[in-house]
């Protein structure tokens, strides 16, 4: 980890005093389950209170398959949205969105292990579940990603066939919600940024995804998770699969080239715009930032979103510091409430 130079606190300064607020065609948006969904160790009201206070237009809930799944099989199973409605209601009196994204761990029925998760999920039941989701939330969310890092072995396996996999899922997906509510939004992807170990690279994952003669896919845009969370936003980042945010270049030209060849493109046939749908930075563990570097990398960060004219949207991870056993920590405020630099930097940048 890089030592914080001296000059950290001037530079930060010197970023909040140019304003960084998203313009319209840039939301600001926030994702914490434990808090507005299940109120897990912070009352979800105080959540919203704060969300208010960052200019957030969007929240994010990950609308997990088994585990909205009360009971019954694939014949007749009975699932519970009710936690989502009380926050997208709750959320609706302070004029926030929700958006949705619907992902595995996939019911023991519908997989090919028979196992509850997220091995060679059925595409078919995939929809079904879909479309039960779009059916509920008709006209109160308007926007929806397939399945969450695909690239990700853990989120979908077996890996060798994770692409194939999610070109079915996303398929079974967007029919599913373009059936129902012909104009919410879909978005594809919801990739991880950094291929090795158990993650296969993003520009690596699209190309498998779109293979020559294969029939073109449609969405409503890009969904990213471009955490970069050891150098600084501005440097370019990772291996020449990878993308981050500060490569959001690589990104763009794929799928720019994935246009021309009519391989993936919006419904309107126009190019994908980008929904960089997690991002943040560690507060614990080995990669871990000090609280000054991350409030003056996250204001970098968000002035490279708000520049790019092909972003759409920038989400925070991660509001609340979950307990210390917990594997990730990007919060920006600490466990008990407290604001935490980034916080205090964020709320001024996006409230000039």
């Amino acid at each position: 980890m890089l030592a914080v130079r001296p000059l950290l606190p001037l530079l930060l300064l010197l970023l909040l005093a140019v304003p960084a607020k998203a313009s319209a065609s840039m939301e600001f948006a926030l994702q914490d389950d434990d808090v507005f969904v299940h109120q897990r160790g912070f009352d979800r009201d105080r959540g919203l209170d704060h969300a208010v206070d960052l200019g957030v237009s969007r929240i994010r809930v990950n609308v997990l398959w088994s585990r909205a799944l009360v009971s019954g099989g694939s014949a007749h199973p009975v699932y519970d949205f009710s936690a989502i409605d009380a926050l997208q209601e709750a959320a609706a009196e302070r004029g926030i969105k929700l958006q949705l994204t619907i992902a595995g761990p996939a019911p023991s029925w519908a997989t090919r292990n028979h196992r509850a998760g997220n091995y060679a999920p059925d595409a078919a039941e995939f929809g079904r579940f879909v479309r039960t989701v779009a059916l509920h939330f008709k006209g109160r969310v308007d926007r929806y990603s397939i399945w969450n890092e695909p690239n990700w072995s853990t989120w979908l396996a077996p890996a060798r066939e994770a692409p194939s996999l999610y070109r079915r899922l996303y398929r079974a997906g967007y029919a599913a919600i373009k059936g129902v509510d012909p104009g919410a939004q879909v978005l594809i992807g919801e990739l991880a940024p950094v291929g090795g170990g158990r993650a296969i690279a993003p520009l690596q994952f699209l190309r498998a995804l779109t293979p020559r003669g294969s029939a073109p896919l449609k969405a409503d845009g890009f969904a990213l998770h471009p955490y970069q969370l050891t150098s600084a936003p501005t440097l370019a980042a990772g291996k020449p699969d990878d993308v981050t945010i500060g490569t959001l270049g690589r990104l763009t030209t794929a799928l720019d080239a994935l246009y021309r060849r009519g391989a993936l493109k919006t419904s309107k046939g126009r190019k994908l715009d980008l929904y960089l749908t997690e991002f943040g930075y560690l507060t614990a563990g080995s990669r871990r930032q000090k609280p000054a570097r991350i409030a003056s990398w996250m204001i970098t960060a968000l002035k490279i979103a708000q520049r790019n004219p092909r972003v759409r949207e920038l989400l925070q991870y991660q509001l609340i510091d979950p307990p210390t056993d917990a594997l990730w920590h990007s919060a920006l405020l600490s466990r008990h409430g407290s604001p935490q630099p980034a916080y205090k930097a964020l709320v001024k940048a996006l409230n000039p």
